[in-house]
């Protein structure tokens, strides 16, 4: 556990402040694991995991997950850097640099999700033409409305959801994957963030924690913003690519 610093005195105590840390993380950590499990549990990832599968099948539902996150990529990483933006400007400025360099990190995941969904048999052109899915726009939709409400520590919150998840499902994907198949140039996105999203959400792990102990008044916003985009997100996107794979083939 990441040692707390306590600035405002004035507001609670430091073993006050660091159960509030450690609750909200607990909650949140309970929630991603509930994610995870619920995930293993539906037809899409039997569909996606079974050796029963016919590749063509495989190939086209993963296809249809990483145009998703073409979709979403852009918008989130955007509007991030906004409600970076609105942070205290008493906040230790190493943190929002950590921030900062955290998205820039995403910046092209959008990209390197097309270039598989290309490899995969997708038609470039017209992922970059048409409108993103409805489930796409709720997913990116949730940071654009936290911004409008100038929510900037339920920033922290909703992006803990993504890198704690992302990890999570890519390393057991990749896994049951093996073999199938499907040629390295269509799993560049999975086999990238199961290697390297424990790093981010190590890092959101402790922002939450040095937030709290600077910001008391965050660990409720935190937690808004994690309901707030496990509300939209993985199911509901993850269900629409489904859908969508299951009508083209």
């Amino acid at each position: 556990m990441t040692t707390l610093h306590l600035i405002d005195t004035n507001a609670r105590s430091s073993d006050s402040i660091t159960c509030d840390a450690e609750e909200l993380l607990a909650y949140m950590d309970a929630h991603v694991n509930q994610i995870a499990s619920s995930t293993e549990a539906s037809a899409f990832w039997e569909t996606l995991t079974s050796k029963e599968t016919d590749v063509t099948v495989v190939r086209t539902v993963l296809r249809e997950i990483l145009l998703e996150v073409f979709f979403y990529n852009a918008p989130i990483v955007e509007t991030g850097m906004a409600l970076i933006g609105l942070m205290p400007r008493n906040m230790a400025l190493r943190k929002v640099k950590a921030m900062l360099r955290h998205l820039a990190e995403e910046f092209d995941h959008g990209e390197m999700a097309l270039k598989d969904y290309v490899a995969l048999g997708g038609d470039e052109v017209h992922a970059r033409s048409r409108r993103m899915s409805p489930a796409a726009l709720a997913a990116a939709g949730i940071w654009r409305m936290l911004l409008n409400l100038r929510e900037p520590f339920a920033y922290v919150g909703g992006m803990y959801l993504f890198e704690t998840l992302t990890p999570i499902v890519c390393e057991r994907l990749q896994a049951a994957l093996a073999g199938r198949e499907l040629g390295r140039s269509g799993l560049g996105f999975i086999e990238f963030h199961s290697a390297e999203d424990p790093k981010h959400a190590t890092l959101m792990r402790v922002l939450i924690e040095e937030t709290a102990a600077q910001f008391p008044e965050s660990v409720d916003a935190m937690r808004y913003g994690f309901d707030c985009f496990r509300a939209v997100y993985p199911a509901p996107v993850w269900e629409g690519a489904y859908r969508r794979a299951l009508q083209s083939v």
